[in-house]
């Protein structure tokens, strides 16, 4: 059977995404920024690894295959011609955001999550036009909400918000709760198809993979039951 064109360029994206998230997952791992041990969430919830992609602000590199694999996520899955303006969700989010609006010529804004108190006291910096598309830019995904909270400060101040791309999904409801706000999630990878890989690769062990796969699975069994 011979594809068709829209089958063909299909496939080739997947498996560029995939190709993208090995070598992002192999930058991480080399600057530190996937750790496993015992970890506190800002959520409260207890977590047997940590994705802190902070840690790549300081590696130029890093920086630039991150921004270009967010970058190919724009353009094959969005279209620069719906993009206004890119807003990047304090901290991790601004630097990526920043690089990637430098790279496609995007007018950069970003969210302040305390307003100003002094000058024109706004919580948006940068220009923001009404009905302007904003895509908001972040590192990950966990349960959505500075996401959510980001979109809604956009919203009330005229722009528009459907879309967001972020490198990696923990999948503990994040999708899910951005949909329900009217915000489609496009995610390079998820983090249960990137431990799978690092596993099969002999970057991290047997015994720290199960660890994870383990809980993964609970989170995701979670989240499936809260939603039912």
């Amino acid at each position: 059977m011979i594809l068709g064109l829209e089958e063909i360029e299909k496939k080739v994206w997947e498996e560029e995404k995939l190709f993208l998230m090995k070598q992002v997952g192999i930058l991480l791992i080399k600057n530190n920024a996937i750790k496993f041990g015992d970890y506190i969430l800002s959520s409260g919830k207890r977590s047997p690894y940590y994705i802190d992609l902070r840690q790549t602000i300081s590696s130029p590199i890093t920086m630039d295959w991150i921004a270009n694999s967010l970058n190919r996520i724009i353009l094959n899955e969005i279209g620069k011609e719906r993009i206004d303006k890119i807003l990047g969700v304090p901290t991790a989010g601004v630097p990526f955001a920043t690089v990637v609006s430098q790279k496609l010529g995007i007018p950069l804004i970003y969210y302040r999550q305390a307003r100003k108190e002094h000058g024109v006291r706004k919580k948006i910096e940068g220009i923001l036009d009404r009905n302007d598309r904003v895509l908001i830019v972040d590192d990950l995904i966990t349960t959505g909400e500075s996401v959510i909270e980001a979109a809604e400060v956009v919203r009330e101040q005229g722009g528009v918000v459907n879309e967001l791309v972020v490198l990696l999904d923990r999948e503990q409801g994040g999708p899910e709760n951005l949909r329900k706000a009217r915000i489609e999630p496009h995610v390079l990878f998820k983090i249960s198809d990137a431990m799978t890989w690092l596993h099969s690769v002999g970057l991290i062990s047997k015994e720290i993979y199960e660890t994870l796969k383990k809980y993964i699975e609970e989170e995701s069994r979670a989240v499936k039951a809260s939603s039912t």
